[in-house]
C-alpha cells in the first residue's frame, strides 16, 4: 500500500479513534452516524440534499462567509449517501484548501477527492470495527455490509485496501481471501486478521479519552462528576481549560478527616449546597 494511502489513513483515524474512545463507542455496533453528527454539530455544519437529471454530480461541499455546507445526491442508494456523506466531511476534517468541492464522476483522479474517499472508507469502515466483526464475531461479509450500511463494493475495496497495508506482497492471496469471504467461507480472511490483529488493537490503544470530553459526558448526563470517577479531576492545573470550554461547570474541592474529593457540576442542574452535599456523601462512603 502506498505512502498516499497510509498517510490519509493514519490521519483519519486519529480523529475517529479518540472519538471512539471519548464516547466508549461499542465496536460491534459501530455506525458512522455518530461521529458523522458529532462533527456537524461541533463545527455547525449544514447538510442537505440535492438533485441534478444528469446523477454527475455526487456531492458538494461549500465554504463561505455564511458558514460550512454539504450537500449529497438525493435519488442515489443509501450506500452511496452515506458514502457522500463522509466523503464531504473528509474534506473539511483534512484541512483541504479551497472553498468549494465536487464530487464528480469527472473528477475521481483529483488528488483531494482521492483523500476525501479514502477518509469515507475508513468512517464507514474502521480497522478496528471490521477486526471485531470479521475475526472476533465472526460476522459474514453480508451482515458486515447491512450494520455498516455500505454497498458490497464499498466492503469489498476496503477490505482489499485494509489488507495491502499490513501485506503489500500478497495481492493475489488477498483477493482470493476476500472474495472467499464474500461467498461465506471466512477461513483465509480469518488467518489474515489473525496474524494483524495485535497491530489493529495496538494501534487503536494507542488513544484513551480525553479528560474535557470524559468530564462532559459525566456532566451532560447526570449534572455531576467527582475524582472517584475521574480522578484527574484533582489536578487543578486542569480546571482553567475545563471551565473554559464546558458551559454552566463549576469546580471545587472538598476535605473530610484528610480526605479529599474534587468535583464538577452543572450550575444549571445543581446549586452549589447540592453539589456539596453529593461530593461530601462520597467521601462518607470511601
Amino acid at each position: 500500500m502506498d505512502e498516499f494511502y497510509t498517510r490519509v489513513s493514519n490521519v483519519t483515524k486519529q480523529k475517529l479513534y479518540q472519538y471512539i474512545k471519548d464516547n466508549s463507542t461499542s465496536l460491534l455496533d459501530y455506525n458512522f452516524r455518530d461521529f458523522f453528527h458529532y462533527c456537524i454539530q461541533e463545527n455547525k455544519i449544514q447538510v442537505m440534499s440535492h438533485h441534478f437529471t444528469n446523477h454527475k454530480i455526487e456531492g458538494l461541499t461549500i465554504i463561505d462567509q455564511d458558514g460550512i455546507s454539504f450537500s449529497y445526491e438525493r435519488d442515489n442508494p443509501k450506500s452511496k449517501q452515506n458514502f457522500t456523506l463522509c466523503h464531504e466531511l473528509g474534506h473539511f476534517i483534512l484541512n483541504h484548501s479551497g472553498t468549494c468541492f465536487t464530487e464528480s464522476v469527472d473528477n475521481q483522479e483529483n488528488v483531494l477527492e482521492k483523500e476525501a474517499n479514502i477518509f469515507s472508507a475508513v468512517v464507514l469502515m474502521p480497522n478496528i470495527v471490521l477486526l471485531s466483526k470479521i475475526y472476533y464475531s465472526c460476522e459474514n461479509f453480508q451482515k458486515v455490509q447491512t450494520s455498516l450500511e455500505v454497498s458490497k463494493q464499498a466492503l469489498y475495496f476496503r477490505l482489499l485496501d485494509l489488507l495491502r497495508e499490513y501485506f503489500p506482497d500478497k495481492e493475489g492471496q488477498i483477493k482470493e481471501a476476500v472474495e472467499e469471504y464474500i461467498e461465506r467461507n471466512n477461513a483465509s480472511i480469518h488467518n489474515f486478521f489473525h496474524t494483524i490483529k495485535e497491530k489493529i488493537i495496538a494501534e487503536f490503544n494507542q488513544y484513551g479519552p480525553s479528560l474535557m470530553n470524559q468530564i462532559r459526558n459525566r456532566i451532560d448526563e447526570k449534572g455531576f462528576v467527582s475524582s472517584q470517577e475521574i480522578p484527574e479531576l484533582l489536578y487543578q492545573e486542569n480546571w482553567a481549560n475545563l471551565k473554559e470550554n464546558i458551559k454552566h461547570l463549576k469546580i471545587w474541592l472538598v476535605y473530610n478527616k484528610g480526605k479529599q474529593r474534587a468535583y464538577a457540576w452543572d450550575s444549571l442542574k445543581l446549586s452549589d449546597e447540592q453539589a456539596r452535599k453529593k461530593a461530601e456523601l462520597q467521601l462518607l462512603l470511601m
